[in-house]
């Protein structure tokens, strides 16, 4: 009994010691703070607000032709360097983005169309105002490489002594236009494929330059003209034209031509005035007897310049194809004067009237078109000529 008394009395003695102690060893004894840890993945990086200081701006007009925007494209650069070749050298940024803006009737670059807020477009078919156009990569192929040029919008860093861009298509974001008379301040945040959001801004003046063709008339003509003199006529058989492989029709290319034309591999060749008229004839026709007689009335194109299926028969003219100039890209029924066999300034694409095919028992001619030309006021061309001959090319 007693050696336990005397070994409680060690343990009670042991664990004073150890008390008194404690307040040493915390005192001597460093106090540590754990370190948090890195976080993993992607961490976002502060956003700068990149200032460009040059701009270019170029009008497209309506590119894509079907009247709902204009393309501008805007170029943004922050002050750099440029080489000999014209290439801008680093440091620095390069921003370009392609705008589709409200349609302008006079597709003129009319810079206060500009204003407004730009999203990223939905996908690549749409061209709605207020949205600019996603950068993708355009490739060219070069014996022996590839190019890869970005396009439409993107963002361009260049590093410091190089020329060499680094790409990053844009895909997202929003562009601000805003400003007064003549004076633009463009701003927003676009994002890329590197989903890295770019801040930018800049304020100017904006020049714009236009890239849009003069529309070139489809017909020249100030008056009603009626073609006399017209003595030769020419008929090549372009059997299924269209190529409905049906047979239910047949295709006859006509020339109505002045003595002074000559045809040279079915194309017209001198100078002199013609006109070119296609009729649509009876599958089992045969060409080297001229043409049936008949009435032909002239088809409808659609907006699209195509012409219906179902209306491709028999006892029909085709009306010009708009924009068409010239051999061998013309097509339907235009009248021209040749000089030295070039087109010359006087011309005119059919669209709408009639051809009338008379025929005689000796095997002539007698054709009669009233037709008129595609003027927003549509002008009378018109030609009433008997052929006593005809010319199979």
């Amino acid at each position: 009994m007693e050696k336990i008394n005397a070994m409680k009395n060690y343990i009670n003695i042991l664990l004073a010691l150890l008390i008194a102690l404690a307040p040493l060893h915390s005192c001597t004894t460093p106090i540590t703070t754990p370190t948090p840890e890195e976080p993993e993945g992607f961490v976002e990086r502060v956003l700068e607000e990149v200032e460009f200081v040059n701009a270019e701006l170029e009008y497209m007009g309506d590119d894509m032709g079907e009247q709902l925007s204009d393309g501008w494209l805007l170029k943004l650069y922050t002050d750099m360097e440029i080489d000999p070749a014209g290439n801008p050298i680093g440091p620095g940024a390069v921003m370009q983005i392609l705008l589709n803006v409200p349609y302008n009737d006079s597709q003129e670059p009319d810079t206060s169309l500009l204003r407004g807020v730009y999203t990223a477009q939905n996908n690549s078919s749409e061209f709605s105002p207020g949205t600019f156009v996603n950068g993708y990569i355009h490739y060219i192929d070069l014996p022996g490489e590839r190019l890869e040029l970005p396009d439409a919008t993107f963002w361009g860093d260049i590093a410091e002594g190089s020329t060499e861009m680094e790409i990053d298509l844009v895909d997202d974001g929003a562009v601000q236009i805003s400003g007064n008379g003549d004076q633009f301040t463009i701003e927003g945040i676009l994002v890329g494929n590197k989903c890295l959001k770019r801040k930018f801004l800049w304020s100017g003046t904006l020049e714009p330059k236009s890239y849009v063709e003069p529309e070139v008339p489809n017909s020249t003509l100030e008056d009603n003209l009626s073609l006399e003199n017209l003595t030769k006529l020419a008929i090549q058989d372009r059997g299924d034209y269209f190529a409905l492989r049906d047979e239910s029709y047949r295709s006859l290319l006509l020339f109505l031509a002045e003595e002074s034309i000559d045809f040279e591999w079915g194309k017209p060749i001198g100078s002199g005035k013609l006109l070119r008229i296609e009729l649509l004839v009876p599958w089992d026709w045969d060409a080297t007897q001229g043409v049936p007689e008949g009435t032909y009335p002239m088809l409808s194109r659609n907006l699209d310049t195509s012409i219906d299926r179902d209306s491709i028969t028999p006892y029909h003219s085709i009306p010009g194809l708009p924009n068409c100039f010239s051999y061998p890209y013309w097509s339907g029924a235009w009248f021209v004067e040749f000089v030295q066999s070039e087109w010359s300034n006087n011309y005119a694409r059919i669209d709408s009237g009639q051809v009338v095919v008379e025929r005689s028992s000796d095997g002539s001619h007698h054709i009669i078109c009233t037709l008129c030309d595609s003027s927003t006021t549509p002008l009378k061309v018109d030609a009433d000529i008997r052929f006593d001959n005809y010319i199979n090319l």
